[in-house]
């Protein structure tokens, strides 16, 4: 009898000892099995990027070529030989406009503050929409940065990117990738007017006949950032960092070294993947319309909470078009700016972790009462044996 007990004893520990494991196990299964795919299929964009590079004879002759694209109701991104670093030039003012844009918005600063000797106003117009070099340096010198390194130290706040991305020479020379100017211009975007007033108003009176603009101008609204310069070795650095405004925004990054007609390339890439864009609008809607077309599944415990996501449809910006009139830009505050919202990290299956709990408890307690009933005839048997 005793040893019975202590082997139900026993079975009893070794089932509390396996319970969490089993529903780690289970809650495990669950997140690796939902992660939600990305909605770019980068296998096609890739495809069609080596085409063109090829088509165009680029990527020879000293040639760079980078790309990044960011989709922004969903915050996917795909990039294209993006790690590539390449002097900024005056893609700069975009990320330390932002700096200060930040500190209107914290009312540390008006646009008739004067900093070294001008207005905030005057500086971020004329840096973002004449790129002028001279207002660009004042904003620097403001913000404690160098004028080689380009407070570049303080943007990557702008970036989920580790510091052990970037080169040294991103710090000191403002050596800039696609994959980080996309993140920035991506942040912009999704910040908006609330968290840096001004910069995209500004940036979408720039180079309205050039660059993207060649393409996309009256179609769509383009907030956009050129920077070229040519260093003493050679290399002719030519690049463009954009938000269309697409009926969902996208972010367009384009980085060239030693690429001719390079605004044309970049206007080609532009219209592209605007038009790409339309058809990710497409695919996510019919995303969403999927939940609500699926049958519910066998063996969901009834009054159980819906589980995250379900239910929910990204919001998506209309278009920031014309005045009703047609004529001007919409103001930056009627501007509907782009809705993303990070992915929460899936919680485990409720639906699965409850049944596979029952079942055990269930097992444990006809073990049991299969071991007592045995242990209660054995006494009987052997009280009985004693009477005799």
């Amino acid at each position: 009898m005793k040893r019975m007990a202590k082997t139900l004893l026993a079975l009893l520990l070794c089932m509390a000892l396996l319970l969490p494991l089993q529903t780690a196990a289970l809650a495990e299964a669950h997140d690796t099995g939902t992660a939600q795919e990305s909605i770019i299929d980068e296998d096609a964009l890739n495809q069609w990027m080596e085409e063109y590079i090829k088509s165009h004879n680029l990527g020879q002759n000293f040639q760079e070529f980078s790309v990044g694209f960011c989709y922004t109701a969903t915050g996917d991104c795909w990039f294209y030989n993006a790690d590539k670093f390449m002097y900024s030039a005056s893609m700069y003012k975009v990320p330390v406009s932002m700096l200060l844009a930040e500190k209107e918005a914290a009312g540390e600063l008006t646009q008739d503050s004067r900093l070294e000797g001008y207005t905030l106003q005057y500086l971020e117009s004329s840096a973002l929409v004449n790129s002028n070099n001279d207002s660009g340096h004042a904003m620097v010198d403001y913000l404690g940065g160098t004028y080689q390194g380009k407070c570049s130290d303080k943007t990557i706040q702008y970036t989920d990117l580790e510091r052990d991305y970037f080169p040294q020479d991103f710090f000191d020379y403002s050596y800039y990738s696609a994959r980080y100017m996309t993140q920035v211009m991506r942040t912009l975007c999704e910040g908006g007017e609330e968290r840096f007033p001004h910069v995209i108003e500004y940036l979408l009176t720039a180079q309205p006949d050039s660059y993207l603009n060649l393409s996309l101008g009256g179609k769509y609204d383009v907030a956009q950032k050129y920077g070229a310069f040519t260093e003493r070795n050679g290399n002719d650095n030519n690049h463009i960092a954009a938000i269309v405004y697409t009926p969902t925004p996208i972010v367009v990054v384009v980085m060239t070294r030693n690429v001719g007609d390079y605004q044309a390339r970049m206007a080609e890439i532009g219209a592209y993947l605007a038009d790409y864009s339309l058809e990710l609008d497409e695919k996510l809607a019919e995303r969403e319309r999927q939940p609500e077309q699926q049958e519910p599944q066998p063996g969901l415990i009834p009054g159980l909470p819906a589980l995250p996501g379900e239910g929910e449809t990204p919001q998506q910006s209309a278009p920031a078009g014309q005045l009703p009139d047609g004529s001007g830009v919409q103001p930056a505050e009627q501007r509907p700016q782009a809705a993303y919202t990070p992915s929460a990290q899936p919680e485990p299956d409720q639906a699965k972790l409850i049944p596979a709990l029952y079942i055990m408890m269930g097992g444990l307690l006809i073990w049991a009462f299969l071991v007592i009933r045995h242990a209660l005839r054995y006494r009987r048997a052997t009280a009985a044996s004693g009477r005799h």
